[in-house]
């Protein structure tokens, strides 16, 4: 039976493993811009009501690339245009052009000048651009103390998803720009998990498990973050489903088959190598080899290494 509780502390969200977590445009509702309009805008002097046409464009001229409905060859002229009105004071701007520099969107790689572009988004008052620095630093540059101190400035918004709160409470468990304080990381987890943080209710069940909190809230904050898509509660969803070994959550393998998928379509491979064991078993569903065989190829791309798994799980290893 494909079980085992895989909790993991303290991880970069997979969905951010390169530490680039602004993986959407900035807000806009215009969603008309072209290549032509970015293009006849970029011509035009500069002025603020150019710079903020410029940038609906831009962001429009962004969609337009994600869909397919334009080039990824325009990625030169969107960084070219952000960039254009980042220089006018747009913080906005500054955070999106940041993005391109990460990226290497239409404008080499480069993640030095993509955190100056973030730092130059808080300095014109963008709290996401300080979370964004202070995200990147904590996770890429390993520079705890600057990141901690953008992270401070980045409070000073609303932090509707407590993403800040939950960056700062791994700070402070991991005595990084500042003391170590496990109280203080346990309270600003609850704060984030208040404000629907997928990744704070998550550390929430960890601590719980290892008896800092409410021991008894463990299941609760696992299905939270579960509910919310969080990878890693996905697929420890799966593997108690699997098992019944934690109180408040009954074996039911329908369950388990559940979250597992959910989880492996998040990208957590050890979750696809598990239905694969459990397609090859026919546990909880019928046995079938071709769909094992697909679960497999699909934890190996997800880069999970596969032949130790299957040999400590009983499995014959592939040929």
């Amino acid at each position: 039976m494909m079980g085992g509780i895989f909790v993991s502390r303290h991880a970069a969200p997979l969905e951010a493993a390169a530490a680039e977590v602004a993986q959407r445009p900035s807000k806009s509702n215009d969603a008309s811009g072209t290549m032509q309009t970015v293009t006849q805008l970029l011509a035009q002097p500069r002025s603020p009501s150019r710079d903020d046409q410029l940038y609906l464009a831009a962001v429009a001229l962004f969609k337009a690339i994600e869909a397919s409905q334009a080039p990824v060859e325009s990625r030169d002229t969107l960084a070219r245009a952000l960039h254009e009105v980042a220089l006018g004071g747009h913080a906005n701007a500054w955070v999106d052009y940041g993005r391109c520099l990460w990226n290497g969107w239409g404008v080499p790689r480069d993640r030095d000048a993509a955190i100056a572009a973030y730092k130059r988004a808080a300095e014109l008052g963008s709290d996401y651009g300080a979370y964004l620095t202070a995200y990147n630093l904590y996770w890429t540059f390993r520079k705890y103390d600057d990141a901690y101190a953008y992270a401070q400035k980045a409070l000073a918004g609303d932090d509707p998803d407590g993403a800040v709160r939950y960056l700062l409470g791994l700070m402070a468990y991991n005595g990084r720009g500042q003391p170590k304080d496990v109280a203080r990381s346990l309270a600003l987890h609850l704060e984030a998990a208040k404000r629907g943080n997928a990744d704070a209710y998550f550390e929430l069940f960890v601590y719980a498990m290892q008896g800092i909190g409410e021991r008894n809230k463990a299941v609760f904050y696992l299905k939270q973050a579960g509910q919310r898509d969080q990878p890693r509660a996905c697929a420890n969803l799966g593997a108690l489903y699997a098992t019944g070994q934690l109180s408040g959550i009954e074996k039911n393998l329908s369950e388990s088959i559940h979250w597992y998928k959910r989880a492996a379509d998040l990208g957590i491979g050890r979750a696809a190598a598990a239905l694969g064991v459990m397609a090859t078993r026919g546990e909880g569903m019928a046995k079938d080899p071709d769909a094992a065989e697909a679960y497999f190829d699909r934890a190996e791309d997800l880069g999970f290494e596969l032949d130790e798994y299957l040999r400590a799980n009983g499995v014959t290893l592939r040929k």
